[in-house]
């Protein structure tokens, strides 16, 4: 594709807005370690919309959190600034986009399931490896933005259905993108979280979850969501009747996976990827009313 294509795409990503001021404050304030209950407060209060979502989030079976969280208060006491600070960027990262016509909404509906189902498969390995289970949820959940930002610069030729309906695809996605439109939805991504100025994990997560050899650091955050989205997608190509050999592609898939893991000093066990889909199969049935938080207006 010619070069006023390319143009097309990054004019597409210069007209997103930037993420609302509160995004920024928050992010200030828990970045500091001298930062109280209080100081976050003053922040997300005066936001109703960001309140009524993370108390959502917070009495959701996602959290489990015991007791009903009724306050503000409660919620970032329950749930702590990190917590509070992933879910406020998973929704107004929702929020940038522009709802999308009647012919798209099919396709964006089928972007959001797997958006969740990484997210949620993410959380799952993190819990795992016990790493940030929160953060790799946003991690997951965000990964593909970079694809919305496609569907709404070429909303007659871009296609995301053939990786989500056939895994068997996935090691070609992005070459079969470049070829069409000179840049692919990792590079996309990767521009949208440089933009929105992410904290530094999510934009490797972001920008290289199909080349996390190649992120320049954090590398674990993209290693987890590269697997994290396989597990999605190997979720969600059950529900269809497209045929492929799901044996034939883990078992070409996972020991490059798990050399990449090693050399990160992350703990590889090759029997874990199988554990993780059961887990993620049960999960998915638990906590669907979350990707409506995050989505809704």
């Amino acid at each position: 594709m010619n070069r006023p294509d390319l143009l097309a795409i990054n004019k597409q990503i210069e007209s997103f807005p930037a993420l609302p001021a509160i995004v920024t404050k928050v992010m200030a304030v828990t970045a500091n370690p001298e930062s109280s209950a209080n100081d976050l407060m003053e922040v997300v209060l005066p936001d109703q919309a960001m309140c009524s979502a993370i108390l959502k989030v917070a009495n959701s079976a996602f959290f489990g959190v015991p007791r009903e969280v009724s306050t503000m208060e409660r919620a970032v006491v329950v749930l702590g600034f990190e917590e509070i600070r992933n879910i406020i960027i998973g929704k107004a990262i929702f929020a940038s986009f522009p709802r999308m016509d009647k012919e798209n909404r099919q396709r964006v509906n089928l972007l959001w399931e797997h958006a969740l189902t990484c997210g949620l498969a993410a959380k799952i390995i993190a819990e795992s490896l016990n790493l940030s289970p929160s953060e790799l949820f946003i991690a997951g959940l965000i990964h593909d933005i970079g694809k919305l930002a496609m569907i709404m610069t070429y909303p007659h030729d871009y296609s995301i259905l053939g990786d989500l309906s056939n895994p068997g695809n996935y090691r070609t996605t992005t070459e079969e993108e470049e070829n069409a439109f000179a840049i692919n939805h990792e590079k996309v991504s990767l521009q949208l979280a440089n933009r929105w100025l992410l904290p530094e994990k999510l934009v490797m997560a972001m920008g290289y979850h199909h080349t996390p050899h190649d992120a320049p650091c954090h590398k674990h955050y993209p290693l987890i969501v590269q697997l994290a989205d396989i597990l999605s997608l190997v979720y969600l190509s059950q529900a269809t009747s497209t045929p492929w050999n799901m044996t034939s592609f883990f078992n070409d898939f996972l020991p490059e996976t798990g050399s990449l893991w090693r050399s990160n000093k992350l703990h590889w066990d090759p029997t874990k990827p199988a554990i993780w889909l059961e887990d993620l199969k049960q999960s998915c049935q638990a906590n669907q009313h979350i990707l409506d938080i995050f989505t809704s207006p």
